[in-house]
């Protein structure tokens, strides 16, 4: 039942788990993935551990804000799998705070089964919102309880921010969705943090969230029960290529092959990785192989405006999501994005978004704080005037 070609004739247990059909003998191309899959797991750790009773037993904790998308991604792959294999290897509850619904970032409310303390289940999925209210405090003591006694953690999303507070990602690879990286780097730069759509180490694993957590679940499912039925499921889901972890979050800026564009892409991944530095264009323009003059033609034609406006939009981008997603102060965030100044920040933060950023800063419940606030000397040292 697993596939209407190679088992449309089988009833019997579907050749999932030890990689060999079951009264059948593997084909070469069996052999060879069986052999990558061994290679992909000394890699990636597993990280779905079957119970005594064959089951992989699951709670995921909902909390305020959380996005559907990201839940149905888990709920409709696991279901899917135990269909295909005729029978309940993947087993799941939802669970919150206090036992109450929870209201998802759409406005639904979403009924769970209990609250989150009442279960021993060995693997807990965390889903919350991109920038939520004041819940790190009372989770860290939570999830670090539940670590110590075993409990493998998954993080997707917006819940990477507050997996980041306990400390259990201090020495391990995060894979946080790229809105929420620049704000986390800020708080706790002794953090990997990768562009990649999830990482898993041992009983900790981080997810980008959003459409990376078909991925990540897809890749939970391989591991645990073999790629062939990851597989199966990505079809039945229309889910046309799972993608590997380690895949960046963000596409690249693609011209068809059109003349003179790679300047533009080596010039706009220079600017990702100097955005603290300012407006050192021509220090940029030279990693581009293009004379500066040459760079603002190419800026024109093909995005519209010049190296000075994408780079200044980029910043107040960047700037943006961390006013949403961060605790950081609104002098800090300057400082992350390369201003000279507050005033000048500021203004150039209203043109953009209509707002200023103490105003954005306003529509968005911050968490509290565990670092002091830059201060307007230590701003002035920090950055010379332009």
């Amino acid at each position: 039942m697993l596939d209407p070609i190679s088992n449309a004739e089988r009833t019997g247990e579907p050749e999932l788990r030890g990689g060999t059909p079951a009264g059948g003998r593997r084909k070469f191309g069996d052999a060879c993935l069986a052999d990558s899959q061994a290679l992909r797991r000394a890699a990636n750790p597993q990280f779905l551990r079957h119970g005594p009773d064959g089951i992989i037993a699951c709670q995921i904790l909902l909390l305020p804000g959380f996005e559907l998308n990201e839940l149905s991604a888990l709920t409709e792959a696991f279901e899917c799998a135990n269909r295909m294999l005729c029978e309940r290897l993947f087993d799941w509850h939802l669970a919150s705070l206090d036992g109450e619904p929870v209201r998802s970032a759409g406005g639904l409310a979403i009924s769970v089964a209990r609250p989150v303390l009442n279960s021993d289940h060995r693997h807990l999925f965390l889903l919350s919102a991109y920038g939520g209210a004041d819940l790190a405090t009372p989770l860290s003591a939570l999830l670090c309880r539940r670590y110590a006694t075993g409990t493998h953690i998954a993080a997707i999303g917006g819940a990477c921010a507050l997996l980041a507070e306990t400390g259990l990602l201090a020495t391990r690879p995060c894979a946080a969705h790229w809105s929420l990286t620049d704000a986390l780097t800020e708080r706790a730069k002794t953090m990997e943090i990768a562009d990649r759509l999830y990482a898993i180490d041992e009983r900790i694993a981080t997810c980008a969230g959003r459409d990376a957590t078909l991925d990540f679940a897809l890749r939970l499912i391989a591991d645990a029960a073999g790629d062939r039925l990851a597989r199966i499921v990505a079809d039945s889901l229309n889910h046309a290529r799972p993608r590997e972890a380690n895949e960046p979050q963000l596409s690249e800026l693609d011209f068809s092959g059109q003349r003179g564009t790679s300047a533009i892409a080596h010039t706009v991944a220079t600017m990702r990785r100097r955005m603290m530095e300012g407006e050192d264009l021509v220090g940029i323009a030279a990693h581009s192989g293009v004379s500066q003059r040459q760079l603002q033609r190419l800026f024109r034609r093909h995005l519209g405006m010049t190296p000075t406006q994408y780079f200044l939009k980029a910043r107040l981008q960047r700037a943006r999501h961390m006013l949403q997603y961060s605790t950081l102060s609104v002098t800090e965030i300057a400082i992350a994005t390369g201003f000279a100044s507050i005033s000048h920040f500021t203004r150039r933060y209203t043109e953009l978004y209509g707002r200023t950023p103490t105003a954005e800063r306003g529509r968005t419940p911050r968490r509290s704080r565990n670092t002091a606030s830059v201060s307007k000397t230590d701003f002035a040292l920090v950055r010379s005037a332009a």
